[in-house]
């Protein structure tokens, strides 16, 4: 699928919350690492760190549906952070108020899914792209629909607006004729106010599965499913400047930095390349484009659907199959954190700020995530998932981030698909505990015993595993678990 103001307050070394259990009290103890700068000059666009990002779900989150009925496939942001649109799978565009969540209003009038919105830079318009071959044109405000584009032979892709908002672009996939089923590779520029078509050109025979545009630089990437390349295009000359080649058979999703300096790239094998771009040389003919300096992020269990960059361009969001959205430091490829997410990731974007996380799944769920103003304070809904694991002896799929379980005895105990990031399991007895599939993204587990525990499909990434008992009886002396199936990697090729 084709994608798209809290202030942080000194945070206490610890921050430590009472939660009430069966027949007593139990300690929390929430340690977010003091050497976390989380200030930043009234100018600057630094994101938050990564670390602190957390869940908070819109106010009115779409219906979750089975299927691909309410597919959410594609997000744009406004200029000033206020509001989001939506687009997906049900035909229907959505938008939001950001700043209080609730639902403003639904755009009807596609007749297919809706693969890619925009919003105009003033904030007026929205444009979409659809199945149904059309680019229509919206009122924001109204939600009337001011236009429908329909000189198109194949499916939209991808649309959005020039840096001016004078021009939109449309990518899609056209028949080369009526008797021959090849697409070639379409890009459209239209006219906003008189609704006229500027101009056509193509890329060439295949089809179009992940397109990124910067309006600044006049970049278009675009990514095909039937190929391993991504055809970078420089629209003020209307030519293809270069074409990369990626590691995977196909890709999948592409994004392009806020200075179009660094492409990111995603296939169906869960890596993430990121390529530097010389601007200058990609205004040359193509061929005139050396060979880049290239980094893979490995660390997605599942196919990545989504990348975005925050406005800094100095963090990485990936949002993937195996349910997460991972952020990543885009100069060194570390692995930052793991966010966990209910279904697969298909779109992901944030605020101009860079304040304001934005995930939206194949269920329909749209997911904001802000730093909060205490660190890693609790929230009831992990306090309440403490108290079920300790009581029931079985949590699968909750969320215990954070969390501290030193030296408890959780032997034989249930956590699959459990979210324990950053948790604190020193000396913890979870011998015979089934731990498939959970995430343990930077989790304390010296001394921890997990004899005859189940960790197929775990992510260990940064896991402290200093005198750690494993599941074969061993005694692990690894310091800290660098490189596993979920570690993150930066390889220069």
């Amino acid at each position: 699928m084709t994608s798209r103001q809290i202030s942080l307050k000194t945070i206490a070394p610890i921050v430590v919350a009472v939660v009430a259990i069966a027949a007593g009290l139990y300690l929390l103890k929430l340690q977010p690492s003091s050497k976390t700068d989380t200030t930043a000059g009234s100018d600057s666009k630094t994101l938050v760190p990564p670390e602190l990002w957390r869940d908070t779900q819109l106010q009115t989150p779409l219906a979750q549906a089975s299927g691909r009925s309410e597919w959410v496939s594609s997000l744009a942001i406004s200029t000033d952070g206020k509001t989001l649109i939506s687009g997906s799978d049900d035909k229907t565009i959505k938008i939001w108020n950001l700043e209080t969540g609730k639902l403003q209003n639904t755009l009807s009038g596609h007749n297919a899914a809706v693969n890619s919105v925009a919003i105009s830079p003033d904030g007026k318009q929205i444009v979409s792209g659809s199945d149904d071959k059309t680019v229509k044109i919206w009122d924001l405000s109204s939600g009337k629909e001011l236009h429908s584009f329909a000189d198109n032979s194949g499916e939209i892709k991808f649309v959005d607006f020039s840096a001016d908002g004078k021009t939109l672009i449309s990518v899609s996939d056209e028949k080369k004729s009526d008797k021959d089923d090849k697409t070639n590779k379409t890009i459209k520029i239209w006219d906003v106010n008189s609704f006229k078509k500027l101009e056509t050109f193509t890329g060439g025979t295949g089809t179009v599965n992940a397109v990124a545009f910067n309006p600044k630089t006049q970049i278009l990437a675009i990514g095909s499913n039937n190929a391993n390349t991504i055809d970078l295009w420089y629209l003020e000359n209307k030519k293809l400047v270069n074409t990369v080649t990626t590691q995977s058979p196909k890709v999948v999703a592409v994004a392009l930095s806020p200075d179009g300096t660094t492409l990111a790239g995603s296939g169906n094998y869960g890596v993430v390349e990121l390529w530097k771009l010389d601007l200058e040389k990609l205004k040359l003919p193509i061929g005139s484009l050396d060979p880049q300096q290239r980094k893979s992020l490995s660390g997605n269990s599942g196919t990545v659907e989504a990348i975005a960059f925050s406005p800094d361009g100095k963090t990485l969001f990936t949002g993937s199959r195996d349910l997460t959205v991972k952020t990543w430091n885009v100069n060194n490829g570390e692995l930052v954190r793991i966010l966990k997410n209910s279904a697969w990731v298909e779109a992901v974007n944030i605020t101009p700020d860079g304040k304001t996380l934005i995930t939206a799944t194949a269920l329909g769920e749209i997911n904001l995530w802000r730093p909060s103003s205490q660190g890693y304070a609790l929230r009831k809904e992990v306090a309440e998932n403490v108290s079920k694991l300790l009581s029931t002896r079985s949590c699968k799929e909750c969320d215990l981030s954070g969390v501290d379980l030193s030296n408890l005895s959780l032997n034989d105990v249930d956590l699959r698909w459990a979210n324990l990031s950053g948790a604190n399991l020193n000396n913890t007895n979870l011998s015979g505990a089934n731990l498939e599939n959970s995430i343990l993204f930077a989790a304390n587990l010296e001394r921890t015993n997990l004899t005859k525990a189940k960790i197929e499909g775990a992510n260990l990434a940064k896991a402290k595993l200093t005198a750690t008992i494993m599941p074969d009886g061993k005694v692990s002396q690894d310091k800290t678990k660098q490189e596993n199936s979920a570690s993150a990697e930066a390889v220069k090729q």
